[in-house]
């Protein structure tokens, strides 16, 4: 009887290990070896990498698995391993966003696809001069989270922007209507439902529409009076009677670093905001187009400065940058964003604070 060689291999104890390493739109496939892999159209590119065998235990923390690749710390090494790449995500910045991994395994010349053994989470990493160990973990980074539910204290528990059950559903976007024009002429938008009532003021905010070929458009809305709007550009193709999205001005704020020291950025634009961005957080892109974002620890709405928790790669200036305040969650923070804070504020105002031993207060609510 006749074997397929690499149907036997993995019996002969002779497996290719692949690795596909993931932060967000960066995929880094890897080839345990000195063969490069082409399966399908991609390419795991042969590289100084190997992992533990992979344990499926009882308990958790013996299921982690370590990876272990080639990385220099030296600065002035004459040439780098192709897995330099992945050790930079944790040095000199520690990144803000999960990082996956999936194993798998192969065999040269073998014709099914590669097995799937093991996928995960890089939680933490370990380096020497000439190596990167990096440990994995098949639970999500936030599985651990206990007693998550509502709690009754004075201050609102939910998060603010959050659509899920622990959130406050605020759109940080703006909020959003559907709307029908009665007419369109340049710049001059008109319709009755932009006489509002609406929740946020409407300069600032955006409308969106579909043209024939289904393509989304967008025009940020310049000036409102009435039942007539103002957008930035002129709209030459618009149906007098054409259905728009609606935003309403969001709470997201936008500007370029005028100077930097340390962890204090200046940007024009942050001064005197809406609400402080103390508490919220900073976003920018990095020049290989990873999207960092950063706590803000402190605002000065004077000056627009703001102050991160640590640095991170391409902060310099003139860069471009966006902020999200955070909400203090107390009443007055919910109904400076709501019209109807008593609809989503999840904080208990009524609740008694004042000690009835020390304070002499008494506790009966009646």
């Amino acid at each position: 009887m006749a074997f397929d060689t690499g149907a036997a291999a993995p019996w002969l104890g002779n497996p290719v290990h692949l690795f596909i390493i993931r932060r967000q739109h960066i995929t880094h496939r890897l080839a345990s070896g000195t063969r490069d892999v082409v399966v399908g159209e991609h390419t795991y590119y042969a590289a100084q990498i190997e992992r533990d065998a992979i344990r499926q235990t009882a308990e958790r923390a013996k299921d982690r698995l370590k990876i272990r690749m080639a990385y220099l710390t030296d600065p002035a090494a004459d040439e780098y391993p192709i897995t330099q790449a992945i050790g930079d995500w944790w040095r000199p910045h520690i990144p803000n966003d999960p990082i996956t991994v999936v194993c798998l395994a192969t065999e040269y010349g073998a014709i099914d696809p590669p097995r799937v053994e093991w996928t995960g989470w890089a939680v933490g990493p370990s380096y020497t001069d000439t190596q990167l160990e990096l440990t994995c973990d098949p639970n999500p980074p936030h599985g651990n989270n206990q007693n998550q539910g509502p709690k009754w204290q004075r201050a609102c528990w939910k998060t603010v922007y959050s659509t899920g059950i622990r959130g406050c559903n605020l759109p940080e976007h703006g909020y959003a209507s559907t709307v029908t024009l009665s007419g369109a002429s340049g710049t001059t938008l008109t319709a009755a439902a932009f006489a509002g009532p609406h929740k946020r003021t409407l300069v600032g905010g955006r409308i969106t529409w579909l043209d024939e070929d289904e393509a989304l458009h967008e025009r940020a809305i310049t000036a409102h009076a009435g039942t007539t709007v103002t957008i930035a550009g002129a709209i030459d193709d618009m149906p007098a009677d054409a259905e728009v999205t609606l935003y309403t001005r969001g709470f997201w704020v936008h500007g370029e670093v005028d100077a930097i020291d340390g962890l204090v950025l200046t940007v024009p634009d942050f001064i005197g905001t809406e609400f402080s961005l103390l508490g919220g957080t900073l976003y920018w892109v990095r020049p290989d187009g990873l999207r960092e974002e950063r706590p803000v620890m402190g605002h000065n709405q004077a000056t627009g400065a703001v102050t991160l928790l640590w640095g991170g790669d391409g902060l310099e200036e003139g860069l471009a940058v966006s902020a999200l305040p955070n909400c203090p969650n107390t009443w007055a923070a919910c109904a400076a964003r709501r019209p109807d804070p008593e609809l989503h504020f999840g904080g208990a105002i009524y609740k008694p604070v004042q000690d009835p031993i020390t304070q002499g207060v008494s506790m009966s609510w009646g």
